[in-house]
């Protein structure tokens, strides 16, 4: 891997909040395959199956953990409490300088603002230590927690996807948002 995507993941852990963010590791399995299993994790997702076995959750580590070597992307495990979580991670299009975000949480750890420790967590790294421009993400259109989410911490709405992705026998429309490096982040101007 040249230095130019050298995704910076010796900076991790960090922590915020109570929220701990470390690198995934092939020896996460269980973990991933609860929160694969959690509920509401499936509805928020394109590429995981309703219900999701041990197998399943090796194969999706193994190939997270071999992209990260590839520099393609990154996933990172968020904990609290000395129990994991959720994970947010970044596929990263280095020639164009910006990632896709993606992240999930456990059911009963919702509300209580690990995910936005973690979308911040997750954002600073991307912007500040690997030099991104743009860091994206796209929420099907009924998932209203995400949407609060994102427009909590900075991210602006740029459009809809018309049926961008099929799922379940039918085609879903896409709400699409952004954030640039040169755009406020309302968590750095709270602890200004």
């Amino acid at each position: 891997m040249s230095e130019e995507v050298d995704l910076r993941l010796e900076r991790f852990p960090q922590k915020r909040l109570g929220v701990t963010l470390r690198v995934l590791t092939t020896d996460d399995v269980d973990a991933m395959f609860q929160l694969h299993r959690s509920p509401g994790v499936y509805e928020g997702l394109l590429t995981i199956p309703r219900k999701p076995d041990r197998a399943w959750s090796q194969e999706c580590t193994e190939k997270l953990c071999e992209s990260m070597t590839k520099g393609e992307g990154s996933l990172l495990l968020a904990e609290h409490d000395g129990e994991v979580v959720g994970s947010v991670g970044l596929g990263i299009k280095w020639k164009h300088g910006h990632g896709g975000l993606g992240y999930l949480l456990k059911e009963s750890v919702r509300g209580k603002g690990i995910a936005s420790c973690m979308l911040q967590m997750v954002l600073d790294h991307g912007f500040d230590d690997i030099g991104l421009n743009r860091i994206w993400a796209d929420t099907f259109m009924d998932n209203e927690a995400s949407r609060r989410l994102l427009i909590r911490n900075g991210f602006v709405h740029e459009g809809v996807k018309r049926q961008a992705y099929h799922k379940e026998d039918r085609y879903l429309d896409v709400d699409m948002w952004a954030m640039l490096v040169t755009d406020p982040r309302p968590w750095k101007e709270q602890q200004a």
